[in-house]
């Protein structure tokens, strides 16, 4: 993420709420609503993972995504400080985006390498995942070097049952040996389980077979990494080289089931982004009175009505309409969206008319069944990622670090 304007940052602070900095942080944007993001909610998140980790198992952060959702460079700033080792994206231009932020770190791009990108990959010093040879067969061999005149180095991804990329198990010797022929250097070999939290079974037996795949090839100086955010929760794979989490970096349950999300917060993630908003407008409407496009919800007494300034056209889901809630911070009380979610407002019913200072969460930075990401992906029958990866660059993003706003990024001047 580009474009931010430092703010404060103190290194030693006892660490406020962040729903207790919504106020202030609308406040000094002077705006009515917007992203908030708790990097000290990242760096704890990370300190879940290592414990989750065997004692010699590296991090290989995946950050693909803008961070699913809660800003690529600030959320890298904050692993590389907690000394994750590596760092994966899944296209190319996000691999160069870190490139060109003097992020020097090991970078794996997940993306199946496509022969037009071997250019930009040896350019910018980028490990491309392998699924076949041939992007690299059709290349000279001579020109897959990096420019400091080392081997190109890549990562085989096997398919043990994810059944999208990845070379079978048993065609596995003969992409090894074009690799060798080509002197093109393995960094790694990885694969992606497909089942859910709640199913360790599964994903059990994908781990069996990654195992027997790479066998004969443990002693080579290359690294194996299966366990995703679902592995670490399950402990599969964690004793490997790396872990590989994306989503629980961010705080982020792989499924919205409830047992799987159970299972993800008993190991005490904490979820890093909130969208918060104070209403821009209230009034108090007679019985009968129809609100928002095609009057879908009709008031049945006398009803206080409030506008919060966000909609679809900033990422809210227009299918919460008449189903959503938002939670008020003071008082942790639901109040349920009434009518349409619009391009750029949705309105709430509150018990009484809201006080000045009052702020409404529209996501909850917790595990709250109506609020938060799982919860709405679980209303919506959504990806938990989706939640606060669709949200565009509309509303202004707070950034708190050390229990203080460190770090505004302003709407429209930000990339995610």
């Amino acid at each position: 993420m580009t474009g931010g304007v430092c703010i404060m940052e103190k290194a030693q602070q006892k660490a406020v709420p962040p729903s207790a900095l919504a106020g202030q942080a609308l406040q000094q944007l002077r705006q009515p609503s917007c992203i908030l993001v708790n990097l000290d909610a990242v760096r704890h998140n990370v300190q879940v993972l290592k414990g989750l980790a065997g004692p010699n198992t590296g991090i290989m952060g995946v950050v693909k995504g803008s961070a699913y959702g809660s800003g690529l460079l600030p959320v890298v700033e904050v692993l590389l400080e907690e000394g994750v080792q590596e760092l994966s994206v899944a296209t190319v231009g996000e691999g160069i985006h870190l490139r060109r932020h003097d992020v020097q770190v090991p970078i794996t791009v997940l993306g199946n390498l496509l022969q037009f990108e071997v250019e930009d990959v040896l350019k910018h010093n980028l490990i491309p995942t392998i699924s076949w040879a041939s992007p690299l067969t059709a290349e000279p061999a001579d020109s897959l070097k990096y420019p400091d005149g080392s081997c190109l180095r890549v990562a085989i991804n096997i398919d043990t049952g994810m059944s999208r990329y990845g070379v079978q198990p048993q065609d596995l010797p003969a992409l090894v040996t074009t690799l060798d022929n080509l002197n093109v250097t393995i960094a790694s070999m990885y694969t992606h389980f497909q089942a859910a939290i709640n199913e360790p079974e599964k994903n059990k037996k994908q781990l069996d077979m990654f195992l027997e795949a790479t066998e004969p090839y443990k002693l080579r100086p290359l690294t194996r990494h299966v366990a995703a955010t679902t592995g670490c929760v399950q402990g599969l794979g964690t004793d490997l080289d790396f872990i590989r989490p994306g989503g629980a970096i961010t705080g982020l349950s792989s499924g919205s089931d409830e047992e799987s999300a159970g299972l993800f917060a008993k190991c005490g993630f904490r979820p890093a982004l909130s969208v918060v908003a104070r209403p821009t407008f209230f009034k108090q409407l007679p019985p009968g009175r129809g609100i928002g496009y095609d009057a879908t919800y009709q008031t049945t007494d006398d009803e206080w009505i409030a506008n919060l300034t966000t909609g679809w056209s900033d990422g809210f889901s227009r299918r919460l309409s008449n189903t959503g809630a938002v939670k008020r911070v003071k008082t942790g009380e639901l109040c349920p969206i009434v009518g349409r979610v619009s391009m750029d407002s949705i309105t709430v019913r509150l018990p009484e008319a809201p006080a000045e200072d009052d702020v409404f969460q529209v996501i909850s930075d917790d595990f709250d069944e109506n609020t938060s990401a799982v919860g709405l992906a679980r209303i919506l029958e959504a990806a938990v990622y989706e939640m606060p990866g669709n949200w565009s660059t509309r509303l202004s993003r707070v950034y708190i670090k050390n229990g203080s706003i460190a770090k505004v990024y302003h709407s429209l001047d930000y990339t995610c």
